[in-house]
C-alpha cells in the first residue's frame, strides 16, 4: 500500500492538487503548447500519488477544462 501525500497547507488537504490541475490546463490551453510532452510530465509528477488523489486530480482537472 502507498503512502498518502502529507499536505500540511492550511487551504485544505487537495488545494495542491487543484493547483496542479489549474497550471496542467493553463499549459494545454497556451497556443503551441506541446500537449504530449505536458500530460507525460503531469504522468510522471503524479505516480507516487494514491489512487484516491488520481481520482480526485481527474475530477479537478476536468472542473478547470469546464471554465
Amino acid at each position: 500500500m502507498r503512502k498518502q501525500l502529507v499536505n500540511h497547507c492550511s487551504q485544505g488537504r487537495y488545494h495542491m492538487l487543484d493547483k496542479i490541475a489549474y497550471d496542467y490546463v493553463r499549459a494545454i490551453r497556451e497556443p503551441g503548447a506541446n500537449t504530449v510532452q505536458i500530460k507525460q510530465q503531469l504522468a510522471e509528477r503524479v505516480k507516487k500519488y494514491s489512487e484516491d488523489d488520481k481520482i480526485k486530480l481527474r475530477e479537478l482537472i476536468q472542473k478547470w477544462l469546464t471554465k
